[in-house]
């Protein structure tokens, strides 16, 4: 069973959630909803690797990585063969066309930062149920088989493998089993804090 994509759902403040455009790694090839980390060495924006706790998790990508060959390249038309939209023609221009937005190919990847602010809406594990007592209590996440991530009960040790503290159960989810839940990230696992 699949998860579902990672979004933000509200803050606590009541402003909108904090989102940011930086470099792209190499390479990545992650799906929306992914957490993601700044490199430490050039700053480009990476997948996270599920192990770095402390100050590992920057945000929730917002777009699909874009496969670069290098560091915050533009993709090209072999690595992203879809043309950038278009829509009617510009007056006295024969050869101008209006660009469609926001539709971003600067090697860059838009992500919903990691804040004490914002309020993430995720899923617990595929083979478990979000229950009225998890609310408070921190969990790890784990990527599931699709490549969408999860929290997961499982993960429970504080200060070991947790990353975020479930706020809420989610309220849209009324099936016989939820799972799904609002999240924040552990203050010490947000690698931009607000």
């Amino acid at each position: 069973m699949a998860s579902a994509e990672i979004h933000s759902i509200q803050t606590t403040s009541g402003n909108q959630p904090r989102i940011r455009r930086i470099i792209e790694e190499a390479g990545q090839t992650f799906l929306p909803g992914t957490p993601v980390q700044i490199a430490a060495g050039d700053g480009g924006l990476k997948a996270w690797d599920g192990a770095t706790i402390a100050q590992g998790i920057a945000g929730f990508s917002k777009e699909a990585g874009n496969n670069l060959a290098a560091l915050g390249v533009t993709p090209t038309a072999a690595v992203n063969p879809t043309a950038q939209p278009s829509f009617g023609s510009v007056p006295f221009e024969a050869s101008a066309v209006n660009i469609t937005r926001p539709f971003f190919r600067d090697g860059r990847i838009g992500f919903e930062a990691a804040d004490g602010d914002t309020i993430f809406l995720g899923q617990v594990g595929p083979a478990q149920t979000a229950l009225a007592t998890d609310v408070g209590k921190q969990y790890g996440m784990t990527i599931d088989g699709d490549n969408h991530w999860f929290v997961d009960k499982t993960k429970s040790t504080v200060g070991t493998n947790t990353v975020v503290t479930i706020v809420k159960l989610d309220p849209n989810d009324q099936s016989a089993t939820p799972r799904g839940v609002y999240f924040t990230i552990v203050p010490s696992a947000a690698q931009l804090p607000a």
